[in-house]
């Protein structure tokens, strides 16, 4: 397929890269020169400087045979009329935008080949889903703290400590996660480090604001971290994240931290470090832009454990060795398990003896270190 690409920063970068692994044919459009100068080491990738708002570049950029736009810069509103250009002057069957305000996602939804996705409410659905299962999950014995607290502590009403969740970061990804946090029934608490932001939360928002730095001890001793049962390091830094992460679990026993990492390169450095779970949109976006080229054989679904392990589709073919075989028949990795078959318009559960057809769509769980392995036990290739 022929793909034009707007912006070559973090997303743009990894996303060509994967790209290209598939065959795709790639014309990257960036105003910044130290950008596309980058991008000049790849080959086969057709280079373009300019804005990619201007119908002049888009053509300069092939968008007329292009077969999809991706707009994955910075900036929300140069990627939605991005799209919109190449979708109403040149007709490309399909564009996505990346953009980072929730409300710009419903701008454009009158067109269902522009798709809008959103990496904060991709962030906030992931860290929610995190919440969920440590709030489900027996509440075990807290960790002891490092040292004695002897601040006074604010007044709490009598709660169910096992429902507070206290979120660091009050930007749209601490927002977004608080207000959903909040109305499905969860004690929500926000710090923020902005006094002026802080303020402006409180008449937003139902729940408490504190006001500081969430990696410090009195701050979080003040938002009550000693009887959070989850605490959400989502501030835009990630070097604050990790640290008041390993604070709240290593001073104040939290039992589970998850950290958003603007880097996706961070994750496995938080994990490394003591942080449970992190959510990168960068990763998301890319995730989820994949699942929506139509030539992506093998979708990812979910990362797991930063990436160690992943949920993945798989779509069985006439030649696919899989085909004809029973589960039990099939010589699966140990690190590996298949969840669910989409066969047409139904679900089905795999038991042993459910037999794998030629259309079926494999759900599976593998150790990011065996897909290879499962990939041709499954598909042969």
């Amino acid at each position: 397929m022929k793909i034009v690409v707007i912006g070559y920063g973090r997303v743009g970068s990894r996303t060509v890269a994967s790209l290209l692994d598939r065959g795709h044919q790639i014309t990257i459009v960036d105003k910044e020169a130290s950008r596309l100068g980058r991008a000049s080491q790849l080959e086969g990738v057709e280079l373009v400087q300019g804005n990619g708002i201007d119908v002049d570049v888009q053509r300069e950029a092939g968008i007329g045979e292009a077969d999809i736009l991706l707009a994955v810069t910075r900036d929300d509103n140069v990627n939605l009329m991005a799209a919109q250009v190449a979708r109403s002057h040149y007709h490309v069957p399909r564009a996505i935008a990346r953009v980072y305000e929730p409300s710009h996602a419903e701008a454009t939804q009158e067109d269902p080949q522009l798709i809008v996705v959103c990496p904060t409410l991709l962030a906030v659905t992931m860290i929610v889903e995190q919440v969920d299962i440590a709030a489900n999950q027996p509440l075990t014995e807290r960790m002891p703290p490092e040292q004695a607290t002897t601040h006074a502590r604010m007044p709490y009403q009598a709660t169910d400590e096992s429902r507070y969740i206290l979120i660091a970061g009050g930007g749209k990804v601490g927002v977004n996660l608080a207000r959903e946090l909040y109305e499905s029934g969860h004690e929500v608490a926000v710090i923020e480090q902005d006094a002026a932001r802080a303020v402006a939360l409180s008449s937003k928002l139902a729940c408490q604001v504190f006001v500081g730095d969430s990696s410090t001890h009195d701050v979080l001793d003040s938002a009550g971290a000693s009887r959070a049962r989850v605490f959400v390091a989502a501030t835009g830094s990630d070097q604050d994240n990790l640290i008041a992460c390993q604070v709240a679990r290593k001073v104040f026993g939290v039992a589970k931290t998850i950290a958003r990492a603007s880097n996706p390169k961070n994750e496995e450095v938080m994990a490394r470090l003591g942080v449970d779970s992190t959510v990168s949109s960068t990763a998301i976006i890319q995730q989820v832009i994949e699942r929506e080229l139509p030539t992506v054989r093998i979708k990812t679904l979910l990362s797991l454990q930063a990436g160690a392990f992943q949920i993945l589709e798989y779509p069985l073919d006439a030649a696919s060795p899989a085909k004809g075989l029973t589960v039990r028949e099939i010589k699966l990795p140990p690190e590996s398990n298949l969840i669910a078959i989409l066969r047409g318009h139904s679900t089905v559960v795999p038991r042993g003896e459910t037999m794998l057809n030629d259309g079926d769509i494999i759900v599976a769980l593998v150790n990011i270190e065996q897909e290879a392995a499962l990939r041709l036990a499954l598909l042969g290739a």
